[in-house]
């Protein structure tokens, strides 16, 4: 596997490549290729953290040749985690490189391009972005993209790729936690709050995020007299200014342990994901709601696809609707038996659909593939 990003590094891709690695330990013996300075000590697989400059093929194709000389190699791709603006002509040149040695390539491709922009550095970028991912299509013998949207926009452009193209979703990094029936009450009486307050949980970038201001406004107007609703931020330490009477209700767990996040997440009644570009299959946080069984309320935006904009197993309002998403999340907390369905669906839904095997299984049928036939030109629609 190669991949930029490694833990220490935080986030998302970080997390991903170290999960992905550990679950494909069943299939294959597994060498993940990274930055320098990353951890390497791991029990199932093993890490070289060898790479200095990303930019430079020689370096990036001599580290890959030493990791592992004769494998199949696994690209974990988002533009911006090879260089500054996500343009890096080393990635397609060190990929051409391989082919000509006779290498088997996969991808997974957790984003593609930029959208274009007036801005005419922006559009430069996401002109670059296509140009490129033009050229790492020459030479994959499989690829998976982590958005059903986009393999609906993309796929039917590469006849070259038929049958060689599947959705790769991005499954949930945080493993559930088991705790008692009796959790989420303990828990909120440990905090000072009644046993029976709703619970209105935020996790991840969107807590820091504009959006977060679209999860407030939902806890405010979702409070009455009779039934006050907590608020908890997972991934965020910092408060922002609230009144007396509402800042007892909120707590800002900042950045936990895997664990530790598994149960706070166990612990809310509502999880708000409220996506600018809309809910989709590469969100990690969304599949940590799902696997968690929680109650989810997104949104649906032009990230969207099919599957999920009829999907049973969540809620969801359009992405650009701040009223609706309120009174979507008001809707929620006043009725537990719809959440008690959403919440079983949300875990059936996970597991058949999005779950780690899912991604392992479809990497499998792409090893399986003979080497990919090679069109001249590849036409992508901008």
């Amino acid at each position: 596997m190669v991949s930029p990003l490694f833990p220490p590094r935080q986030g998302g891709l970080a997390d991903h490549t170290e999960r992905l690695a550990a679950e494909l330990t069943g299939i294959a013996k597994v060498t993940v290729l990274t930055s320098a300075g990353a951890e390497a000590a791991r029990p199932d697989f093993t890490v070289r953290a060898a790479v200095r400059n990303w930019r430079d093929k020689a370096e990036v194709l001599a580290a890959i040749e030493a990791a592992a000389p004769a494998a199949d190699i696994l690209w974990q791709y988002v533009p911006h985690m090879y260089g500054r603006g996500g343009v890096n002509a080393a990635v397609p040149e060190t990929m051409a490189a391989l082919r000509a040695r006779g290498r088997r390539q996969l991808v997974i491709a957790h984003e593609i391009a930029a959208p274009f922009s007036p801005w005419p550095q922006r559009a430069w970028y996401a002109a670059a972005h296509r140009r490129q991912w033009r050229r790492i299509l020459r030479w994959a013998d499989w690829v998976g993209i982590s958005t059903e949207a986009w393999l609906d926009q993309w796929a039917p452009q590469l006849p070259c790729m038929a049958g060689r193209v599947s959705l790769a979703p991005s499954p949930a990094t945080i493993p559930v936690t088991r705790v008692e029936n009796s959790f989420g009450e303990q828990w909120r009486q440990q905090r000072g709050w009644r046993a029976d307050t709703p619970v209105l949980g935020c996790f991840g970038s969107l807590c820091t995020s504009p959006r977060f201001d679209w999860v407030l406004r939902a806890w405010q107007g979702s409070q009455r007299p009779d039934r006050p609703v907590a608020l908890l931020a997972v991934g965020r330490s910092d408060a922002p200014a609230l009144p007396p009477e509402l800042s007892r209700l909120a707590r800002f767990a900042g950045f936990e342990p895997a664990g530790e996040v598994s149960r706070l997440l166990q612990a809310t009644d509502v999880l708000a994901l409220p996506f600018l570009d809309g809910v989709s299959e590469r969100r990690t946080t969304f599949m940590a709601g799902l696997s968690h069984g929680r109650a989810i309320a997104t949104t649906v935006g032009h990230n969207t696809g099919m599957t999920l904009r009829k999907a049973g197993f969540f809620r969801a309002v359009a992405a650009d609707r701040a009223g609706a998403f309120a009174a979507l999340v008001e809707e929620l907390l006043d009725d537990a038996p719809q959440r008690a369905r959403l919440g079983a669906a949300a875990r059936e839904a996970y597991a058949a659909d999005y779950d780690w095997p899912v991604v392992v299984r479809a990497i499998q049928r792409g090893l399986e593939l003979g080497p990919a036939g090679r069109a001249g030109e590849i036409g992508l629609a901008t």
